[in-house]
């Protein structure tokens, strides 16, 4: 009796949609876009900045994190900074420890990486962003 009560509910009740934020847009969301961009070069005593517009992903980007490594085997000497878009850090890490923890991630933002060459001699890296959606 109680199953056929609960499957007349069911059957009543319109089945669920996934709610989507006015602003979601995939094809557009850059949060993992540039994972599958190639090495990079730092020149001595330079910088490489990347944007990564987040305007488009709703909101949904949970536990951002964005990782420094070396193209080459070894740890690159290079500091990583990322900056929001009024121009201040949201994190940074030192030659040592190559992860910035974003965590969540709000629905304007635009963020900036900054790659601070550490080394006399160029460096080739790569940025890896990691999280979920």
């Amino acid at each position: 009796m109680v199953r056929r009560l609960l499957l007349g509910l069911m059957l009543l009740l319109p089945p669920g949609a996934v709610a989507r934020a006015d602003d979601y847009d995939g094809d557009k969301c850059e949060a993992f876009s540039h994972n599958l961009d190639p090495s990079f070069n730092v020149a001595a005593n330079g910088q490489f900045r990347l944007t990564i517009d987040m305007t488009h992903c709703g909101g949904y980007v949970q536990n951002y994190q964005v990782t420094l490594m070396s193209a080459k085997r070894g740890v690159p000497y290079a500091t990583l900074m990322v900056l929001d878009q009024t121009g201040h850090s949201v994190g940074t890490c030192d030659a040592g420890h190559h992860v910035v923890f974003i965590g969540n991630v709000p629905t304007n933002a635009i963020y900036t990486v900054v790659v601070t060459s550490g080394s006399r001699r160029a460096e080739s890296c790569v940025l890896n962003y990691s999280g979920a959606i």
